[in-house]
């Protein structure tokens, strides 16, 4: 698996998709809007459309104008599909590197 996708999730809200990857600096939105990746799996868990839409701005890079709409989108897609694909999102968060270190299978001889 490559590892620079690892973790990339592709989320359809409404007929728009949005791209979240895992980076530090999605973390560090989600950290400190949530207090903590902790914070964020309540959020997601409670079934929270702002704070779906909190995770999927920060993942997406969205600020601003971009990512007031959000939470429109997840609440007219529903919040319980989206949750869904979100814990997959966060799990990455917790884990960037995957849960393999190495190639999914050995170079040919």
């Amino acid at each position: 698996m490559n590892q620079t996708l690892y973790g990339t999730v592709q989320i359809d809200l409404d007929g728009e998709a949005y791209t979240l990857k895992p980076t530090l600096g999605a973390v560090r939105a989600i950290e400190s809007h949530f207090g903590g990746l902790r914070g964020a799996s309540q959020a997601i868990n409670a079934l929270s459309v702002d704070g779906c839409a909190v995770i999927i701005a920060s993942g997406a890079g969205l600020t601003g104008k971009a990512a007031e709409g959000v939470a429109e989108q997840v609440w007219q897609t529903g919040v319980l599909k989206v949750s869904v694909q979100l814990n997959a999102y966060l799990v990455a968060l917790y884990n960037p590197k995957g849960p393999d270190s190495g190639k999914d299978q050995p170079a040919a001889a």
